[in-house]
């Protein structure tokens, strides 16, 4: 009889001991599934296209920032150096009119982008995440863990886009771009980033508007990093035109012209910039412009010259140029008439 209590006592402890492992398994079977599709709609949130929002961008891609002002930009000499070379006829030359946006420049423009990403058939883990842009079509891939994707050496070709990274830190992905050509940091004021530049981001969504952080470096023109933001809103039902560049010359110019501004030539400013009242010497840029404080040195610095003496100071170099040239290959590369605003594309 005491045998039987025990034995059914026993059987007892046994089936409470497989319910509860039973119900251990169900939790952790629920838990793992609920990650798994957080994991996925993590993956597919930014799958899409995506309209830019222009209202934080109207000044440096809308008109575009006048000619030498370069406020509020971390640039090096160097590169301040470079920008006053700088012509914006360049881009008719026919060997620059379909060069592609790079990856430092192409989501900082007022374009279209699309979003879709490629999984693993097997395990469903994202293996890399791509985006085009509607103008100039680059194209970018952000190569996942899950893909082994080998990384490039350093005698590999950089490219336009470079080489680019990505993984999930919680619901923002994380990417890193180095091993790119060089390129700009601003298309319509001539400041260049070297082959040395990399850039980090993070990319997020909040609801129906995607963020992009873009933290850009580059050792050659930026004596710290460049930080910029640019946000996108989402579009149900989008899609994008192919974008097929053919070369034309749309303004007559002679053979093997390369248009260019000599080194002694100094920054070309226009009344616009000198109606704003900005001081010639904040206008060099620097990463002291960057800083709020920079405002109150404002205030110590003295006014600009009259902006017809600053006026004639350009002819003048813009007519010695022209000498320069004359005597070297018989022709001007410059017209002779008084500096205009670039056109913007």
């Amino acid at each position: 009889m005491i045998h039987g209590l025990k034995d059914k006592s026993r059987e007892r402890t046994i089936m409470r001991i497989k319910l509860r492992l039973s119900w251990l398994a169900a939790a952790v079977g629920v838990a793992a599934f609920l990650v798994a599709t957080e994991h996925v709609e993590t993956q597919s949130m930014m799958n899409g296209y995506w309209n830019p929002l222009g209202h934080q961008d109207n000044y440096n891609y809308g008109g575009g920032p006048d000619p030498g002002d370069f406020s509020g930009l971390p640039i090096t000499d160097a590169a301040r150096k470079a920008a006053q070379q700088y012509d914006a006829d360049e881009f008719e030359m026919p060997e620059l009119m379909c060069r592609p946006f790079m990856a430092t420049y192409a989501p900082r423009t007022l374009s279209t982008m699309r979003i879709w990403d490629t999984t693993d058939p097997q395990t469903q883990e994202q293996t890399k995440i791509e985006t085009t842009m509607a103008f100039a079509n680059p194209h970018r891939v952000f190569w996942m863990p899950a893909s082994n994707h080998p990384y490039p050496s350093a005698s590999a070709p950089h490219t336009w886009e470079g080489y680019s990274t990505g993984k999930w830190v919680g619901n923002v992905l994380w990417v890193h771009t180095d091993h790119l050509k060089q390129g700009y940091l601003q298309r319509s004021q001539g400041l260049l980033l070297s082959d040395q530049t990399t850039m980090d981001e993070r990319i997020f969504r909040y609801d129906n508007i995607l963020v992009d952080i873009m933290m850009i470096s580059d050792p050659a023109y930026l004596s710290r990093p460049f930080i910029y933001s640019k946000l996108y809103a989402y579009i149900p039902q989008g899609n994008m035109d192919p974008y097929p560049c053919s070369v034309h010359n749309q303004v007559p110019t002679p053979e093997g012209y390369v248009p260019m501004r000599l080194p002694f030539y100094t920054t070309n400013y226009n009344e616009l910039f000198f109606n704003k009242g900005i001081p010639i010497e904040a206008a060099k840029g620097g990463e002291q412009t960057m800083f709020p404080e920079y405002q109150d040195y404002l205030k110590t610095l003295p006014p600009n010259p009259p902006y017809a003496q600053v006026q004639a100071e350009q002819q003048k170099q813009i007519e010695e140029q022209n000498a320069a040239i004359r005597q070297g290959k018989g022709q001007p590369a410059v017209t002779p008439t008084a500096p205009s605003r670039p056109a913007r594309r």
